[in-house]
């Protein structure tokens, strides 16, 4: 198992801190590894700890944790999640499942708290961290209310497949059935169906082996929203690579 040091030393919000307030949130944390599927938060329960995701992947969702589920989030280490709800002393808002094998060091709030106080470059990361992630999540849930059915399933099948698929391969497996595409993005199966056999038709997608196939990414992301930002997020990602094909230029003239 990763020791707690060994993931403090590879997280960017971490570094450059003293070698002091390390040893003390080492001391007050766990590192734990996480099973795919095995769920790590449930809505509704105690927040009592701050998660440090270091490596694997991580699902953040609604919904119970074998029924309907719509995705908000989908990180991949190094990521933080569930300083929200710990650090405003609420439950938990959302729940968390791992994806795959997850290796997270678990960190009791009021530790990490003083060890932002003792170290301010750590804590400014911290806050662009958090702003990122409240942008993302500001910006999925506005689709889910306002954007029709078809963006925002090719947003979430784009979202799906960078994040579930090496970082240059052409084709993308997509190991989901049309009822967790449903379930995810808050539409019914019919509706889901449609577009996939739309999709398929057009030469978009392919079935193969049971899964669905993306082999013309470039026409998916044509069906998505020009301006959209990733579910899917982890520590040292430029904000600018999160959005889509364009984002709205600045007024005072800045790209």
């Amino acid at each position: 198992m990763t020791s707690a040091a060994a993931i403090i030393a590879r997280n960017p919000i971490f570094r450059h801190a003293s070698s002091a307030s390390v040893a003390a949130l080492c001391e007050a944390s766990t590192a734990r590894t996480f099973a795919a599927e095995e769920i790590i938060l449930r809505e509704g329960e105690p927040a009592e700890l701050v998660y440090a995701l270091d490596s694997g992947s991580v699902r953040v969702f609604h919904g119970a944790p074998r029924a309907k589920q719509i995705v908000v989030k989908l990180f991949r280490g190094p990521c933080f999640f569930g300083e929200a709800e710990a650090f405003a002393r609420i439950p938990w808002l959302v729940s968390a499942a791992a994806v795959e094998q997850a290796s997270i060091l678990c960190m009791p709030p009021r530790a990490m708290l003083e060890f932002l106080r003792r170290e301010p470059e750590c804590a400014v990361r911290m806050v662009i961290d958090v702003g990122v992630r409240l942008a993302i999540a500001s910006y999925h849930e506005r689709s889910l209310a306002f954007d029709p059915s078809t963006i925002r399933l090719a947003n979430y099948l784009l979202d799906y497949g960078a994040h579930a698929n090496p970082e240059r391969e052409q084709r993308w497996r997509i190991d989901l059935t049309q009822e967790a595409m449903a379930a995810a993005i808050g539409v019914t199966r019919r509706s889901v169906a449609a577009d996939m056999a739309a999709w398929q038709k057009e030469g978009i997608l392919a079935r193969e082996d049971g899964a669905y196939i993306v082999l013309d990414v470039d026409a998916l992301v044509r069906y998505g929203d020009p301006g959209r930002m990733s579910l899917s997020y982890r520590l040292g990602d430029d904000i600018e690579a999160l959005f889509g094909e364009s984002r709205p230029a600045r007024d005072d003239g800045e790209r």
